[in-house]
């Protein structure tokens, strides 16, 4: 675990939530010089409140969904701003009571004492992209979660489900309304291939935007990852807007485990307890490189044979998660050393 370390006088700890936040100042030798709750997420207020010490001052506060709009504020007064990691400082600060007032005094203390553990601040620049890519891939789980309830209920039923089609939904949805008599049934089918027509149109409207977007990017790393089987367009757009820049990775540990690709140990006395922070990182990377493993699998000369290997071994899920790993691997070297994708050494490195 890697820990910020201050530079100022004073420091600011921020329990920030969405309609207010609570802060407060102290010195380096931990005195509080002020405990304040700001409704409504006031920044003048909060300037106003701390101006006597803002001339020398970092802010952290935890890394939770609304922390852009308090980083870029700071930013603009001049002020550091340091992100907090919200899973590793709970950790070092958990406690038998907690509310606002302790929470934000403990982060201050945590900042003054070098113990925060910090998280990546992403680029505002970069951040509309990324959020259009987010957005994308909430809609295409969600249309999967629905295609997957048609064929659910179908075996519920005791059918067959009916082949989809392709892309052409009206097919699937006369197949399936060929097997089902029940009119509460039939109108479920129909309300649910409505919602997926409504996804399909939304995905390919942001599919169009991100494309073009892609082709203004054609930078060196993007074509870089259009080598590696399995990946396309949207998937090398999601892979570069995750990570923002490899050169943030000091080892390709570092890549993996941001990937969540790899899993912590639990060790006492010697003995191995068991695995944890499997969910520790970043999801829409693990989800990526789990897409570019069941996609570059199928019909490739070196990697199909090699991926059908891990499953005999190892069993479909994890067999899938190694090859991801090894993927994810392999663009991080990738993109350090400007090399196009080599499968025969990515599978020789594993051997």
């Amino acid at each position: 675990m890697k820990y910020y370390t201050t530079t100022t006088e004073y420091n600011c700890g921020i329990d920030l939530h969405a309609r207010q936040m609570y802060a407060c100042v102290m010195d380096r030798q931990g005195k509080v010089l002020l405990h304040c709750n700001i409704e409504g997420n006031d920044f003048a207020y909060f300037l106003k409140r701390v101006a006597p010490w803002r001339h020398d001052l970092t802010v952290v506060c935890e890394c939770t969904f609304n922390w852009y709009w308090l980083a870029d504020a700071c930013d603009a007064a001049g002020i550091t701003f340091v992100l907090a990691h919200a899973l590793y400082a709970a950790h070092i600060h958990g406690g038998k009571n907690k509310n606002d007032r302790i929470d934000s005094e403990k982060l201050a203390h945590l900042l003054r004492s070098n113990l925060i553990p910090p998280a990546y601040r992403y680029p505002a620049e970069k951040r509309p992209v990324r959020s259009l890519l987010r957005q994308r891939m909430s809609y295409v789980w969600s249309r999967a979660e629905l295609m997957t309830k048609l064929s659910m209920n179908q075996t519920a039923e005791g059918l067959v489900p009916a082949a989809k089609g392709g892309h052409n939904r009206d097919v699937w949805q006369e197949r399936i309304l060929a097997q089902i008599t029940n009119p509460y049934h039939q109108l479920s089918v129909r309300c649910d291939m409505d919602a997926i027509r409504v996804y399909d149109k939304l995905i390919q409207t942001l599919d169009g935007t991100i494309t073009l977007h892609a082709r203004e990017h054609q930078s060196r790393d993007y074509n870089l990852l259009l080598s590696v089987p399995g990946i396309g367009q949207v998937l090398a757009m999601t892979i570069l807007y995750e990570m923002d820049t490899v050169a943030r990775f000091p080892t390709v540990k570092d890549f993996a485990s941001y990937c969540r690709l790899v899993k912590g140990s639990v060790a006492s006395a010697g003995r191995l307890k068991g695995l944890t922070g499997g969910k520790m990182g970043n999801a829409y990377l693990r989800w990526a490189f789990g897409e570019v493993a069941v996609i570059c699998k199928r019909a490739h000369r070196i990697i199909t044979p090699y991926a059908e290997k891990l499953v005999s071994k190892h069993g479909t899920f994890k067999g899938n998660a190694i090859l991801a790993n090894q993927i994810a691997r392999a663009v991080y070297f990738m993109l350090q050393s400007g090399q196009a994708f080599d499968a025969e050494r990515m599978v020789a490195r594993r051997s």
